[in-house]
């Protein structure tokens, strides 16, 4: 999951004075059940509750400096509650592992290209941040399994990556976002690509293939575009566009091999936003419509194979800020 949690607002409500601050709590949620193989469903892990399960509650908090009426300068601080479940054959229950704590740190420059006093109609902002490696990348779960002799034996062990607090990685990302009023809509755009150039993170991810034995840092993108409607003297707006997130299978910079799961997913995005005050809230769901499951590097490099992962159904996004 990428980086841009607390973005600027959609057209003139995201420009910002010199001397202003808005802080920003996003929050999102998600769980990932339907495994794919390419683009394919494999239903039968649901059939015989094989299926991975993982559940993810994403809190973002962030702050946001106008350094001038067309420059920003933005920290986004997130925090990470997430089980990932799945079937464990030697007991035939369902086993839940826990990951919490703090994620990657981001901190990003925006500007914007036209002037907002003479813009309030349309503009285009772009930016550039960097990604500190500040969330955990091994972070610890205990497996349960048992041995030869019948025994319940525990083992403490490196999470599994979906559920890993950080990659390890310093990255740094580019994003740009444009607006244009016509009438009551606003049509958008918005995109975020994370570099992530460091190959892997050296951390055990306990897979029996040496090619998958080291967690991959993988890139990140994610993009968005659509349309607002906003009622004559309305302070609510009623949102529908698209959305697309993922993982490349090679990375724009640097090496990509060790493990990672690339894909994406595509969604419809309906959304609700109002104004009150300083505030301004926003509610999405992203309903997903294709995944796909591409194969990684270390899937190419041998014939026939093509790793499997989990998507969600869909996304709850809810993010408010303020501005003081």
């Amino acid at each position: 999951m990428l980086a841009r949690q607390n973005a600027p607002g959609i057209g003139a409500s995201g420009y910002l004075p010199e001397g202003g601050w808005e802080s920003n709590v996003s929050f999102r949620y998600q769980f990932s059940d339907r495994h794919f193989r390419g683009r394919e469903e494999e239903k039968n892990r649901q059939e015989e509750d094989s299926q991975v399960e993982n559940r993810v509650f994403l809190y973002d908090l962030g702050l946001t400096y106008g350094l001038t009426p067309r420059t920003s300068l933005s920290l986004s601080v997130p925090f990470m509650f997430a089980t990932r479940s799945s079937l464990n054959r030697d007991f035939d229950e369902r086993d839940k592992r826990t990951t919490t704590g703090m994620g990657d740190i981001t901190l990003t420059a925006r500007h914007w290209m036209l002037d907002p006093e003479k813009n309030q109609d349309q503009n285009i902002q772009l930016g550039f941040g960097i990604k500190l490696p500040t969330g955990d990348p091994n972070a610890k779960v205990v497996r349960r399994s048992m041995d030869s002799g019948g025994n319940t034996v525990y083992e403490t062990r490196n999470a599994d990556q979906s559920i890993q607090l950080g990659d390890g990685g310093f990255g740094f990302l580019v994003d740009v976002s444009a607006f244009k009023n016509i009438g009551q809509f606003t049509p958008y755009f918005a995109a975020t690509y994370l570099f992530n150039p460091q190959e892997d993170s050296g951390v055990f991810t306990h897979r029996s293939r040496p090619e998958e034995s080291i967690m991959s840092i993988a890139d990140q993108y994610t993009a968005r575009a659509g349309t607002l409607w906003t009622p004559a003297g309305s302070t609510v707006s009623f949102g529908l566009g698209g959305r697309i997130e993922g993982v490349p299978v090679e990375d724009q910079i640097g090496g990509s091999k060790g493990f990672r799961r690339p894909g994406y997913s595509i969604g419809v995005e309906p959304s609700i936003g109002f104004a009150a005050g300083k505030s301004n809230f926003s509610i999405s769901v992203p309903i997903a419509v294709r995944r796909a499951r591409l194969r990684s590097v270390p899937d190419r490099e041998t014939p026939g194979r093509h790793g499997d992962a989990a998507f969600a159904d869909w996304a709850l996004l809810i993010g408010w800020s303020y501005r003081f």
